[in-house]
């Protein structure tokens, strides 16, 4: 029995349940924002923010005008530039060409004599009776003017065509048998070289008219 001046004892569910009133006082203890409180700032995204250009449109338009002119000034000299190697080298190939040219008709023409030897010896082997004289000297004048040949040495000994100035010298004239307005070569006496358009030697002719 109790006695009506002892305490009330509580029950075990009461002690275990705190009420709503203390999970509010208790979630607010441990660092929970109230209502109404202002949510904290990113620094780093304000400081990650790229700043504004401070130039004009007309500022951007004309440095990109100067830019463009400077482009434009560049590929003109690297053109001027490439024309003008091209033109370098253009001129190098044709004095290249012309030297070749010059050093091939100093040879040929140094050779101009010797030719005229070989003729006349042609001439005097081909009376002989020594057949194998004859044949030797033919051989070697054979192998020189095909060799001068391949360097593009032309001989000029053609008899019956119209006379030519610039190829022919004329030692001689006389009447042709059937009248003409143009002199003919008739006869040649000394044969003449010519490299390319070069003529190194005219020939020495007889023309008649």
């Amino acid at each position: 029995m109790t006695d009506a001046g002892d305490p009330i004892p509580m029950d075990e569910t009461d002690q275990a349940e705190p009420t709503a009133l203390q999970d509010v006082s208790d979630a607010t203890a441990d660092g929970g924002t109230e209502a109404g409180a202002e949510a904290p700032v990113d620094e780093d995204a304000t400081s990650d923010a790229e700043p504004e250009d401070p130039r004009s449109a007309d500022d951007l338009r004309a440095e990109l005008q100067a830019v463009q002119a400077q482009r434009d000034e560049y590929l003109d000299d690297l053109r001027r530039a490439r024309a003008e190697f091209e033109n370098f080298r253009k001129r190098t190939a044709r004095e290249s060409a012309g030297q070749r040219d010059v050093g091939r008709a100093d040879v040929a023409g140094a050779l101009l004599e010797v030719l005229d030897d070989l003729d006349r010896t042609l001439e005097a082997a081909e009376q002989s009776t020594d057949d194998s004289l004859a044949k030797g000297v033919t051989l070697v004048a054979d192998k020189l003017v095909r060799t001068l040949q391949g360097m593009g040495l032309e001989r000029l000994d053609e008899t019956g065509v119209a006379f030519d100035p610039n190829h022919h010298e004329a030692v001689s004239q006389q009447a042709a048998e059937e009248a003409s307005d143009h002199p003919v070569v008739a006869q040649v006496f000394r044969p003449g070289y010519r490299l390319g358009d070069r003529v190194l030697r005219p020939a020495m002719v007889v023309v008649e008219q």
